[in-house]
């Protein structure tokens, strides 16, 4: 009999996984309580970024994860929006130059194609930008997806090798038979499986909490603002300097200085800028994005946030004050203490993969990582920094995360 594989979760990782599950031959059914990249999936701003991928396992499975990317446009039915343009992070001051220059040459180190351009090469990609930019690191390997695209192209493939694909049911509970995992309590009824994949973001907490398996998974919030379409005027994928402070290949240069990145209304709003621009294909600008950490998940933007946003986004892009705005949205992004993603099986029949504070560049390896260790099969990539009893560190709900 071929093997039932329940995934919970429509969005990137769980699509990814259904559709690899089910290309290898596995009987799938995916079940999603609300829509099809509901959750971050359907809600961030699409990067695909490799810029800043901690060395070792982030990175290796952010590679692997977009190399797939050309080859899902070609297998997928409908295609999906992928502009694999590079992306780059800018400064404006010399001080912030050396600490860009260490960047660069540590990224180098670690085997990524990172470089410096100047400013002229800045304003060509990105023209609506200051005047005064002095410069940016640029990794041709970022790419822009709008990612609910992606979703539902890997959804519309997972059905076309046999998939069942459920919108609007939701997961209760796991079905237990002694201590194996044996199916899924859902609002329709109970269904049974051989296996049962969470991919459920930052629900996937939640719903093993009812077996008592405590998966120390974090939320955030980030905000994003669009305009109207507009004609094309930004080619790369856009980072400001006030974003470096939320990574850890940046703070741990000899030269970092947190002054030299930071803003005060940062500290007035306790909100902290991932500030950054995107043009989509359709034409529509992305700003954001600010940060910050309800203790509950909590989907709704606020005004803290889309004032941060319009300041930072009118000082260091005023080509940009006066176009037209359309709508606002916040998403709830999930990370893990060493912010690499669990994937793993943590019970019998139960597999886990949630924690991707990076699920673009990482959702479809897992995907088809976590096919791979359903089918028992010696997975491609070494997972022991992925591993469910890895120790992570217990997660400080509404406190400040860094990456």
């Amino acid at each position: 009999m071929t093997k039932h594989v329940v995934v919970v979760g429509g969005g990137i990782v769980g699509c990814a996984t259904a559709y690899f599950a089910a290309r290898d031959g596995l009987r799938v059914t995916l079940l999603e309580r609300r829509e099809l990249a509901f959750g971050a999936s359907g809600r961030n701003p699409g990067f695909v970024w490799l810029h800043c991928r901690n060395p070792g396992f982030a990175l290796e499975v952010s590679l692997r994860g977009r190399a797939l990317y050309p080859e899902l446009l070609e297998e997928l039915p409908g295609g999906f929006e992928f502009r694999p343009n590079g992306g780059l992070i800018y400064f404006n001051t010399p001080e912030q130059g050396t600490v860009f220059e260490e960047f660069v040459a540590a990224r180098r180190a670690h085997g990524l194609e990172v470089e410096l351009i100047d400013g002229a090469e800045v304003r060509r990609l990105v023209p609506p930008i200051r005047e005064d930019v002095l410069g940016a690191s640029f990794c041709p390997l970022d790419a822009q997806i709008t990612t609910s695209t992606v979703v539902r192209a890997l959804a519309a493939g997972a059905r076309a090798e046999g998939a069942e694909v459920r919108e609007g049911v939701g997961v209760d509970a796991l079905l237990l038979a002694g201590d194996e995992v044996v199916g899924v309590v859902t609002d329709e009824g109970p269904l049974e499986a051989d296996a049962v994949v969470v991919a459920a973001g930052v629900w996937s907490r939640g719903l093993l909490a009812g077996l008592g398996i405590d998966v120390p998974i974090g939320h955030e919030r980030l905000q994003v603002l669009a305009t109207d379409p507009l004609p094309p005027s930004i080619e790369a994928l856009v980072y400001g300097p006030l974003a470096t402070k939320q990574y850890q290949l940046f703070r741990e240069l000899p030269s970092w200085d947190a002054g030299l990145f930071t803003a005060g209304y940062e500290d007035e709003r306790a909100i902290e800028m991932l500030l950054l621009l995107a043009q989509r294909e359709n034409g529509e600008i992305l700003m954001g994005c600010p940060m910050d950490y309800p203790e509950e998940i909590d989907l709704r933007p606020t005004l803290a946030g889309l004032l941060a946003t319009a300041r930072a986004v009118s000082e260091d892009f005023p080509g940009l004050r006066n176009v037209p705005m359309n709508r606002a949205w916040a998403g709830s992004l999930p990370y893990t203490a060493d912010m690499v993603p669990v994937i793993d099986e943590v019970r019998p029949g139960l597999f886990l993969a949630a924690g991707h504070v990076f699920g673009n560049a990482a959702g479809p390896m897992t995907g088809r990582l976590i096919a791979q260790l359903v089918q028992g099969q010696e997975p491609e990539m070494d997972l022991s920094e992925a591993r469910f009893d890895r120790g992570l560190a217990p997660i400080e709900l509404g406190a400040a995360a860094r990456w």
